[in-house]
Order: C-alpha cells, then sequence, then structure tokens
C-alpha cells in the first residue's frame, strides 16, 4: 500500500532518482494490526483467552460506583415524574370537571353537530350521484345513437352490394345461356398478343407484321396505342 507522506520533501532532502521530480514523496505503509474484514487465523481458532480476574478491591469500587450511578438515574427519574404529575395537576386547560349533567348535555350538542355534518354531506352526495346518473345516460344515450347510426350504415353499405352484385348477376353465363356464351366467345375471339416498334408504338394483334410490311408507313391504325413514359 503507498501513500502520500505526512510532509512534503524538497530536492535537498532526497536525490531526484529517487524522488522523479515531483513535490512529494511515496512512502510504503504496512498494516500495524489485522484488518477486521479478514478471518481468525487458523492457529487460533480453538484458542480461549484467559478471562482476567479483578482483585476484591477493584470488584468493590467498581459495584460502588454502579450503585452510585443507578441511584442517581433513579433519583433524576423520580424527579421527573413527580414534576410531571405536579404540573398535570395544577393546569386546569386539560382537566376540567364536568357533572354528569354538562356531560350530557356536550354529548348531545357533539351528537347534533355530527347529524348536521351528516345531513350537509348527504345532500352533497345525492347531488353529485344525480349529476353522475345524469352524465352516464347522456353517455349510454350517444353511444346508443352512434350504434344506430353505425348499423344503419352497413344495412346501406351491404344493400348497395346486393344491387351491385343483382346488376351484376345478368351477366353471368347459366346454364341457360351457356351456348349463347360459346356462341358469342366464338364470334368475337379476343387476342392479348402485342407488339411494340422503335418508337414506342404498341401494336395489338397477331396480324400486325403484315400490316406494317404492307404499308410501310401506316397512319394510326385502330390496335396501335402509343406507350409512354
Amino acid at each position: 500500500m503507498l501513500r502520500a507522506g505526512c510532509q512534503v520533501l524538497t530536492q535537498s532532502a532526497l536525490p531526484a532518482g529517487k524522488t522523479g521530480g515531483n513535490s512529494f514523496a511515496l512512502e510504503f505503509v504496512r498494516w500495524r494490526r489485522k484488518p477486521r474484514w479478514l478471518p481468525v487465523a487458523k492457529s487460533k481458532v480453538f484458542r480461549v483467552p484467559e478471562r482476567k480476574r479483578q482483585t476484591e478491591e477493584e470488584r468493590t469500587e467498581l459495584m460502588r460506583l454502579h450503585n452510585q450511578y443507578k441511584t442517581q438515574l433513579r433519583s433524576v427519574r423520580q424527579f421527573l415524574r413527580e414534576e410531571v404529575v405536579r404540573h398535570e395537576e395544577t393546569s386546569t386547560a386539560d382537566h376540567i370537571v364536568l357533572t354528569p349533567e354538562q356531560e350530557e348535555a356536550e354529548f348531545q350538542r357533539c351528537l347534533d353537530v355530527n347529524a348536521a355534518w351528516n345531513a350537509t354531506i348527504a345532500k352533497e352526495r345525492e347531488a353529485r350521484l344525480a349529476k353522475e346518473r345524469e352524465e352516464k345516460v347522456a353517455y349510454v344515450q350517444e353511444r346508443l345513437e352512434a350504434l344506430q347510426v353505425r348499423e344503419e350504415e352497413r344495412k346501406e353499405q351491404a344493400n348497395q352490394r346486393v344491387l351491385r352484385e343483382i346488376e351484376l348477376s345478368k351477366t353471368y353465363i347459366t346454364r341457360e345461356n351457356l351456348d349463347a356464351a360459346i356462341e358469342a366467345a366464338l364470334a368475337n375471339p379476343v387476342d392479348h398478343n402485342f407488339a411494340i416498334d422503335l418508337a414506342g408504338n404498341m401494336y395489338r394483334g397477331r396480324s400486325t407484321s403484315q400490316l406494317i410490311e404492307a404499308n410501310p408507313n401506316p397512319g394510326p391504325e385502330p390496335n396501335q396505342q402509343a406507350l409512354s413514359n
């Protein structure tokens, strides 16, 4: 363990090589006794220290001092106890003697005050509960109205969806119009093929190349579409 010296050592006290040019010196310190956090040494674990014997004169003197201290302390306590009792007896602020009739009248007065307080608090409570009931009824009514509005909106959306499906059902292919739908599909074939030229024009259909060969500078055809970036 290292600690700073109690006194500052100058350059003249120690050579420069030992002090390192600093204005303080380091000193090695060892513990004067065993630290308290270390356990008992193994050689002293089962050693029972010998109790020092007191002489008769020393024991008598210690007993006399102890008895004297206890006697003086007992006297102080008794004095303070008597002072408290005397103060309680002489003080009339907290010790007013009342007759039974006066005590009964005081008790009845306290009951009347308590009843008045209870009545006031009951009125305030009733007013508060009535206000809370009104607020709760208004809140429930508002929620019911909002729920009714949502239900009407949902029914309206459902009706609109049903009407839309009814309109679309007119174009559905059923068993009755299956033959007609097949004949219409064969009579009106749909070609999804298309081609794009260098200018970015889209030519839909399979006969695009034949049209270009037949007419190198064709005008805008019905199946021609310009692509936009």
